[in-house]
């Protein structure tokens, strides 16, 4: 006949099972912890992600601007809608520092009489001829994320462009939205609007006559 737990001992034995069990539980939620850390490693970029940017209106070409730019910051300061910042250390030493717009996040809004242009000293940032329009980017569809272009009816960028006649434009459902390179100033409204985040703003290479 086995002999009755006294109390003392049945609280013992209760309290060794709650510490079995609590190690239990945190050896799981290590082992998950690690599993986790190891799925978001196999998705993570091979590269980090850096924001597509554009030098401010009026920029020289990248070469002469980079030799010109003293990141005096006074650009940044003249601009009234915040669009201009200082790039992060994450572009690279060469860009670091400098003046930039990334559309996305804040568009520029052309203003009429570019103030960021007028406090540029080292004329960094030029006014071009009367005749040529100022251009910071050009505005680039992807087909893949594209509502529009998979067949939902989507007109939020077409809708928010500026330029008149639009810049950007598709004619139905189903096909992608197409880039008027002459009338796209890369401005980047259409960028930070779409609900599909199928819009980006890169550099304009050749400036389209």
């Amino acid at each position: 006949m086995e002999r009755p737990i006294s109390r003392k001992d049945f609280f013992r034995l209760a309290l060794n099972n709650a510490k079995s069990a609590a190690v239990q539980i945190l050896d799981g939620a290590v082992v998950a912890a690690e599993m986790l850390q190891e799925v978001s490693a196999a998705h993570r970029p091979s590269t980090p992600f850096h924001p597509a940017w554009v030098r401010p209106p009026g920029a020289l070409p990248e070469k002469e601007f980079s030799a010109a730019c003293t990141s005096c910051s006074d650009c940044i300061k003249a601009c009234p809608h915040f669009a201009i910042r200082k790039a992060g250390p994450e572009l690279g030493k060469s860009v670091a520092g400098t003046p930039i717009v990334v559309p996305k996040d804040n568009p520029c809004l052309m203003c009429s009489d570019y103030p960021c242009i007028a406090a540029c000293s080292p004329k960094a940032l030029i006014l071009p001829l009367a005749e040529m329009r100022i251009k910071i980017g050009i505005a680039v569809v992807n087909p893949r994320t594209c509502y529009q272009a998979q067949g939902q009816p989507c007109d939020y960028c077409m809708m928010h462009c500026p330029e008149k006649p639009k810049a950007i434009s598709a004619v139905q459902p189903g096909t992608l939205p197409t880039v008027d390179l002459q009338t796209c100033t890369g401005c980047g409204k259409c960028a930070q609007i779409c609900p599909a985040d199928a819009v980006e703003i890169q550099v304009l290479r050749e400036v389209p006559s």
